[in-house]
């Protein structure tokens, strides 16, 4: 390749899949007997954000250096979407054109063509590119704002449009030459809401992908635009063989040739339940290990914060209570707060921290939704006093087998004496605070302290008509409001 390499056009539909795409003559000379050039061409499409971006143009720049080094290399680079209100390009598209490519990928490639400038390296292209990209974020300004659970949109000033742009606006700023299916490429669309009007979600264009009806069903219903975004960019790496459905042989041969990777045959789901695909996402998209799925005290605690984050931050679609994508990105949310020791937002400082023992986090969960006053917190510091009483004798019984100590024993009996008084006060306190029933959708043991909503007790799994199950004051299922949630089915949002 010449020191001026024009644009390569991106066949196959390239351009509106926004695929990576590396062109690399073979190694070798030219007939002057210079090294031969190579050119790195990438679309930023819509659903990448700036980290995903810049770690995919950093990979091609990687690759290029390691099969033909020392040779002229030429980044071109498109863009699909990320426009702001003023229709420029939107932070993440600047940030990469105008800081990552200049001022990081720059001395390392002897030209840049992006759609802002073009731009020629005034010194000689580096060769010692660095071996790992570590993008910081140290103040959380790109991250989803987890401990408290706001709507994140991409777009910060939307339109005030009442109606759904046309499907062909949508493709146009997506970068589509046509309306289909951003994973799949398949036809007919529906138009998806990013963010869903339920939970803040605009009509502007940019609020909006093209999807079949099946990925539209499997997409999620979530408060972060850019978890949405993910995971298309993440169904478009799982479902990526389908773009080629019903392509002649020919093509896909003439496509192998000038040097594309192509896949006809996707990954196996490993399961068809439901939780099955929540933990197949959790462990392809998100990355979790099998200590993650351990269980234990930290399930229960696990479970507490999943359906916060479930009712606070996520919607249904299609009358669709249950959805893969939507749970999954709930889980890796919830597992955030823990880690963070995020409580729930609305609760006082002055009520204790979470607590791995059951009998406080049942407490806690019915204090949740209390009444104000003294009694729910009672209770909750009542049961706290039990277990540390409870964990006390039995480091007081460990002394006592490992060191014999008869002045010990005494001790014990003290200890053992409190429990019982503290134990007893605990249950007197739950006797007179809390009333129990069973919920009628799953058979789960329900509770509440004073006039507060009933709650689950148990830490399992709830479907939404569970958590959605109502009871009157003295406990008995209320037959109106289990008529009225029979007849109005959860509202479409999208």
């Amino acid at each position: 390749m010449n020191d001026s390499p024009q644009k390569p056009t991106p066949g196959l539909g390239l351009a509106r899949s926004g695929a990576m795409h590396e062109a690399a003559p073979p190694e070798g000379a030219e007939a002057d007997g210079s090294t031969r050039g190579v050119a790195l061409y990438h679309d930023m499409r819509v659903e990448e954000d700036f980290a995903k971006c810049a770690t995919r143009l950093f990979s091609i720049l990687k690759h290029a250096a390691a099969t033909n080094p020392g040779g002229p290399r030429h980044l071109f680079l498109d863009i699909q979407g990320h426009r702001n209100a003023a229709g420029g390009f939107d932070a993440d598209a600047l940030e990469i054109i105008q800081e990552f490519l200049l001022d990081f990928l720059g001395p390392y490639l002897t030209e840049i063509s992006t759609p802002l400038y073009r731009v020629r390296n005034p010194k000689p292209q580096r060769e010692d590119v660095p071996d790992v990209l570590k993008i910081r974020d140290p103040d959380r300004e790109h991250a989803y704002d987890h401990r408290e659970l706001r709507v994140r949109q991409r777009e910060s000033r939307p339109d005030g449009r009442r109606s759904r742009p046309p499907a062909q606006a949508i493709a146009d700023y997506l970068g589509l030459e046509e309306p289909i299916c951003l994973i799949c490429w398949q036809a007919p669309v529906e138009r998806a809401h990013v963010v869903p009007e339920s939970l803040g979600g605009s009509n502007d264009v940019r609020n909006f992908a093209l999807l079949c009806p099946r990925h539209h069903r499997e997409a999620p219903d979530v408060a972060d635009a850019e978890a949405f975004w993910s995971w298309v960019d993440y169904a478009c790496e799982r479902d990526g063989h389908m773009k080629w459905q019903g392509v002649d042989p020919q093509t896909l041969a003439r496509a192998e040739r000038v040097g594309l990777r192509i896949d006809t045959s996707g990954p196996v789901r490993k399961s068809l339940h439901h939780f099955g695909r929540v933990r197949d996402e959790l462990v392809r998209h998100y990355g979790w290990c099998p200590e993650d799925f351990a269980g234990g005290d930290q399930w229960g605690a696990l479970m507490e914060e999943f359906h916060t984050v479930m009712d606070a931050a996520t919607s249904t679609h299609f009358n669709v209570a249950k959805k893969a994508s939507t749970e999954a990105w709930a889980f890796e949310v919830a597992r955030r707060r823990l880690r963070d020791g995020v409580t729930e937002p609305g609760v006082g400082e002055d009520v204790p921290p979470a607590s791995s023992h059951p009998s406080v986090e049942l407490a806690e969960r019915t204090l949740r939704d209390a009444s104000e006053g003294d009694s729910g917190k009672n209770l909750v510091a009542a049961a706290r006093r039990a277990d540390i009483a409870t964990e006390a004798a039995a480091l007081v019984r460990d002394i006592i087998a490992s060191a014999g100590v008869s002045r010990a024993e005494e001790v014990l009996r003290g200890i053992n004496e409190e429990v019982v008084d503290r134990t007893a006060q605990f249950e007197r306190l739950a006797d007179e605070l809390m009333e129990h029933a069973v919920c009628r959708h799953c058979g789960h043991a329900v509770a509440r302290i004073g006039n507060a909503h009933w709650r689950h007790s148990a830490a399992a799994p709830m479907s939404r008509g569970c958590r959605a199950a109502s009871f009157d004051r003295d406990g008995a299922w209320d037959d109106s409001l289990d008529r009225a949630w029979k007849a109005t089915p959860p509202k479409s949002y999208r």
